[in-house]
Formats: C-alpha cells, sequence, structure tokens
C-alpha cells in the first residue's frame, strides 16, 4: 500500500510539474523564438557556481560570433534536475539543449533526443566514446569533458603522517593496507578513507579489479548482471575496515559531501572517491595540498574503469531550430576562445584542439593541469565498456538501493550476509527479474 501512495505521489507531482512548466511558458510548444530576428534556443545545465559563470562567459563569447542566435540559460543544482526535464519533455516545454549524463539520457529516452549522426563535426572526438554514451545505438549527445572516477586524498596530511599514497599499478588490498596505516600513525585520529560501502559508483571498479568480475558486470542497459556473492564481498571488504577502524564509521561517513563538508577537507580521512572532474571543487575548499591517483588495478589482468565522459550535451528532438543548437554544441567542443573560459569545470575538455590551447595558458592552475594529467594517466588503463543503468522503479533506483542496503549494513541493523542476500533479491526483483544465483 505505502509503495502504491508514494507511486501515486510521484505521478501526481511529475503532472503538477508538467502544468506549471506548461503555465510558465505560456503556449510554448517549443517553436521557433524570435527575438529581433534572432533565434532563440534554450540550454538546460547543472553544476557549481564555477561552472555556471564559466557556461555563462561561454556564451557571450558564442553570441558575439553568432549574432542571429540567442542563448536562453537555465541552470540549476543537480537535484531534481532530471525529474524536471522529464516534466517537461511530457510536456512539450523541455529546452532545446539539454546537458545530461549517459543515465540521463537513458531515462529520458533515446527517442526523445536528437541523434546527432550525420549532422555534428566528429573530426576531433573519440566515435567509440560517443557511440557508447549514446542511447539505442544513436549518438545523443556531444561530450562536453573527459573524466573518470579517481581516489582523492591530502596529500600535506599524508606527508605530516609520513604515509606514501599508493602508485599505479595498485590493487584494492593495497589500498586497505594504507587505509590501515593512516589510522596507525595517527593513533586514531584520521581515517584512511570514507566508508564507500553505499557506492554504486565503487562497487563497479571494485568487481572489475578485486572480483575479476566478467563484463557485462553489474548490468547491462536492460538488466542486472551482478551476482550475490559479488555484493557479499563488496559489502565485506568495508566491513572489515570499519573493523580495523581504517575507514571513518557510518555517521561520520554519512555527513561527508562533495564540498567543504567533505572528511578529506576537515582533515578527518586522508582519502575520498571523486570524479576526476570535481578535483578543483575540492581543492578549492582547502589550503591543504590535494592530489588524485587513478583506481586500483586488477592483479593478473592490470583491469580498472576506463577514462568516460563527465557531461554530454544533447538536442531536443522536438527543438524547432536543431541546425543552430548543432552549431552551439561544435562552438562548446572545438572553440578555443570557449576552452579559455569553460577551463576544466566539466572535466577535460573534449578536443585536442581546445586542450593545446588551455595547457598554453598561463592562468590555467596547477590543479587544472593535475585534472588533465590523471586523464592521460587513465587513458593507459585497460576495462570492460560501461553500461547505462537499466530502467527501473524510480524509487527503488539501483544506485538508491545498493545505498540504502549499504548503511543498514553500516549502522549494524543487519549483517554482511543477510544484506547481500537483501539487495540481490530486491534488487532483481524490482526490474522484474527472479532472483536465482
Amino acid at each position: 500500500m505505502k509503495r502504491k501512495m508514494v507511486s501515486f505521489s510521484i505521478a501526481l507531482l511529475l503532472l503538477t510539474s508538467v502544468v506549471l512548466s506548461a503555465c510558465s511558458s505560456g503556449n510554448n510548444d517549443n517553436k521557433p523564438a524570435e527575438a529581433g530576428g534572432k533565434v532563440e534556443l534554450r540550454f538546460a545545465w547543472w553544476g557549481s557556481e564555477e561552472r555556471h559563470t564559466a557556461t555563462l562567459e561561454a556564451i557571450k563569447i558564442f553570441e558575439s560570433k553568432n549574432p542571429d542566435i540567442k542563448i536562453l540559460p537555465e541552470y540549476s543544482g543537480f537535484d531534481g534536475y532530471q525529474t524536471k526535464l522529464q516534466a517537461q519533455l511530457a510536456g512539450n516545454t523541455a529546452p532545446d539543449l539539454i546537458q545530461v549524463t549517459r543515465d540521463i539520457a537513458t531515462q529520458l529516452g533515446g527517442d526523445n533526443l536528437l541523434d546527432l549522426q550525420g549532422k555534428l563535426d566528429v573530426s576531433g572526438l573519440n566515435e567509440t566514446i560517443l557511440k557508447e554514451e549514446g542511447v539505442g545505438g544513436k549518438i545523443t549527445g556531444a561530450y562536453l569533458g573527459l573524466a573518470t572516477q579517481a581516489y582523492a586524498y591530502n596529500k600535506t596530511l599524508l606527508d605530516e603522517l609520513g604515509v606514501k599514497a599508493p602508485t599505479a599499478p595498485y590493487t584494492w588490498d593495497d589500498l586497505a593496507t594504507v587505509f590501515k596505516e593512516v589510522a596507525e600513525k595517527s593513533g586514531g585520529k584520521v581515517y584512511g578513507a570514507v566508508d564507500s560501502s553505499v557506492a554504486f559508483d565503487v562497487f563497479i571498479p571494485f568487481g572489475i579489479a578485486a572480483l575479476s568480475a566478467k563484463d557485462p558486470f553489474p548490468n547491462t542497459d536492460t538488466a542486472l548482471t551482478f551476482t550475490e556473492d559479488q555484493i557479499k564481498a563488496y559489502y565485506q571488504y568495508w566491513a572489515d575496515l570499519r573493523d580495523a577502524k581504517a575507514v571513518a564509521p557510518a555517521d561520520l561517513s554519512a555527513t561527508s559531501d562533495d564540498s567543504a563538508n567533505s572528511l578529506m577537507i576537515t582533515r578527518k580521512a586522508a582519502f575520498v572517491p571523486i570524479a576526476t572532474s570535481s578535483f578543483s571543487r575540492f581543492q578549492s575548499q582547502t589550503k591543504d595540498v590535494l592530489d588524485m591517483i587513478v583506481l586500483p588495478q586488477n592483479k593478473e589482468s592490470g583491469d580498472s574503469v576506463k577514462v568516460g565522459t563527465s557531461q554530454l550535451l544533447s538536442v531536443n528532438a522536438n527543438s524547432k531550430n536543431p541546425d543552430a543548437a548543432i552549431k552551439f554544441i561544435n562552438f562548446m567542443i572545438y572553440d578555443t576562445d570557449a576552452a579559455k573560459v569553460l577551463k576544466t569545470t566539466r572535466g577535460v575538455l573534449p578536443t585536442e584542439v581546445q586542450r593545446k590551447v588551455l595547457l598554453e595558458d598561463p592562468s590555467l592552475t596547477e590543479t587544472d593541469k593535475r585534472g588533465i594529467t590523471i586523464i592521460d594517466e587513465a587513458t593507459k588503463l585497460t576495462g570492460p565498456p560501461a553500461y547505462a543503468l537499466p530502467k527501473g522503479p524510480q524509487l527503488f533506483g539501483w544506485k538508491g538501493m545498493i545505498e540504502k542496503v549499504g548503511q543498514e549494513i553500516a549502522f549494524g541493523r543487519i549483517s554482511v550476509e543477510e544484506g547481500a542476500k537483501k539487495l540481490y533479491t530486491d534488487a532483481y526483483k524490482a526490474y522484474g527479474t527472479a532472483a536465482s544465483n
């Protein structure tokens, strides 16, 4: 009954959002808008204040070079971004240009995004990445930045403790040893890392490198593929580190965020997993020197996670001005003046022509340079392709489920064995597949 009520509430919320969106834009059915002879394009994105400021500067440059096109910015934080887009698409009031990730694009549906095959200038892009990041075999977006997962660490803090960060190639067991060393040498005052047992994004590289999980893992675009034993091993890894007091306890880890409250910034933990595109934001929060290392590799194969994308820029399939929208995308991924203001606010710039200009920019910080070099290191890694999350129940999304069960284990409400069985059973049931091991 509760699930039915929640589902009804979500449906009502989406319907209300559609109505409000429609009301706020009058009779806007995505008709071509003219302002003094100019084509108007609405552009929606999420991000930090730094990204907003840089994007607005890039828009000014584009408009100066293309006086017949005006970009109307619609920017926000990430919370609620996807839900709002889904409501707008349902009401035919969505923006012309939409910043997405592959997961968001999959949830929005490939039919809602323009196929850019044969329309976009791909001469400076990696076509393999373009196709892997697309939906339904289409090129549904151009990547605005390259990024990967990494472990960030407080180098100043490690130097004070006399602890050295691991260097590639290294394993998850090697990383656990360093976490324990931090706790020991600090006399228990500093934890090695935050507890990532709740993090779906860490489960994937752990499975690849520590468990030699076979492709596809832990899911394909349409189904889950992980086993109960695999999720049990993941939960057990973190449980052992909690017992050794090498990672922060559940209540403290829950307070860590991607900004000033990060345990790495507050010096309560030395390591945190991050997306490399967010490194500059972390560094801006502290006078301590931070650094990054690529994620652990498989001892035999050397496999880890490959370089991926931070965000993509897509065109609404119902846009009345697709040519102008594609012109703006080409500007964002090739224009050298845009590169100088965008810098690394969306990860490492997508094309060599932009990266070259940026590296020659004397205003580029050491932090931004590190964001670029970590990508160079990660491009040498091998690993299976990444898959978008399969569509599933909104409230019981795969990411949310692994977090919820991980918290129950970390807070001692259920055992590792019980948690692994619960997640495996509930996840497969939620996605319409009977669990069987």
